[in-house]
């Protein structure tokens, strides 16, 4: 593991000396030696987990899943959702080579961030949680995937704009880096003073807008303070919580199409069907992701009940649904 380290080192501290010559005082690194990177990724760790084979997550992300997490406190592991969702066995494998066994502690649905536990009382090395927010595209961070899992790389902010998704997700103001590492999932974003910027999602075509530059979209850190406590506590938010019709959809004719409907979602259960195109919620019309989630978000959370215009083979119809709760329709796990 140390050799593995090493080269890392050798590389991220040859990248760190060609463009820290013209930082302030105030933004000098303190990764100055393989020794410093060494103590970061003590905190970083690599996550497999088990899913049942009946979870609702299991065809489309399969029932073995792996990636990377970042320790952030004495108890708790930060990691993006869908490597533990629905997961019935998780083990950890720390810096050391130990590999301990842990739960799902918090998961949550709007950020997509997950959170696990040790099971075992186990001391943890963690890092701080850093400015996401100060970040400006011309910023220079880590991505720090667990060794094994793939090389840590330098990388550029390239962007920060709304990232819309086809399963009811969209985050107002991610991290788009470049260029892209492989290893992403669950990987932190790690600026210059070792902190945590952001943990990585998902891989994408255009960092840059308009530009094919293939790289990496991080959910930013700073979306994960005000919900922390909450998350520790109750294992998911109290409030804004987002209300979810169990639709897979996309817009790319400029019109809201309706992909796929999860079985016994709300949506089902009113009748609508994959190829309906939404034309308006409430009465106003749509004709975006973007649109469907800040209009149908604007009328309430779970248990709201929204109208949807649908149109259905040159038919016009309309279907009132009461919304309902994410965190409801998905296996709970079962530990030890």
């Amino acid at each position: 593991m140390w050799s593995l380290i090493k080269k890392i080192s050798l590389l991220l501290l040859i990248f760190l000396s060609f463009f820290s010559k013209n930082l302030s005082s105030e933004q000098k690194s303190i990764i100055e030696t393989e020794e410093e990177i060494k103590k970061i990724y003590q905190s970083i760790v690599r996550i497999d987990s088990i899913v049942p084979s009946d979870a609702r997550t299991a065809n489309s992300l399969g029932t073995e899943r792996n990636g990377n997490g970042v320790i952030i406190d004495e108890n708790h592991i930060l990691t993006i959702g869908y490597i533990v969702l629905e997961s019935e066995k998780i083990d950890v494998t720390l810096f050391d080579g130990r590999v301990i066994p842990a739960k799902v502690a918090a998961h949550d649905y709007t950020t997509g961030f997950g959170i696990i536990t040790p099971i075992i009382k186990t001391k943890l090395n963690h890092l701080p949680l850093g400015n996401s927010d100060n970040l400006s595209k011309e910023d220079f961070a880590f991505v720090l995937p667990f060794p094994n899992q793939g090389r840590g790389s330098a990388v550029k902010i390239v962007s920060r704009r709304p990232f819309t998704g086809w399963w009811e997700y969209y985050l107002e103001n991610p991290i788009y880096t470049y260029p892209i590492n492989y290893s992403w999932a669950g990987s932190p974003l790690i600026n210059r003073q070792g902190e945590i910027l952001g943990i990585g999602s998902l891989s994408v075509g255009e960092t840059t807008p308009g530009i094919a530059s293939l790289g990496n979209m991080f959910v930013p850190i700073n979306s994960l303070k005000d919900i922390l406590s909450d998350l520790k506590k109750h294992g998911k938010r109290t409030r804004d919580i987002k209300p979810y019709f169990g639709l897979s959809l996309e817009d790319s004719t400029g019109k809201v199409s309706i992909l796929r409907v999860s079985k016994n979602g709300p949506a089902e259960k009113v009748g609508i069907l994959p190829d309906d195109i939404i034309s308006s919620i409430n009465g106003k019309k749509i004709s975006s992701l973007e649109d469907f989630y800040k209009t149908s978000w604007s009328f309430g959370g779970p248990g709201t009940e929204i109208k949807l215009d649908i149109e259905r083979q040159n038919k016009n119809l309309s279907f009132k649904i009461k919304t309902g709760d994410r965190s409801d329709y998905y296996v709970k796990p079962k530990y030890f």
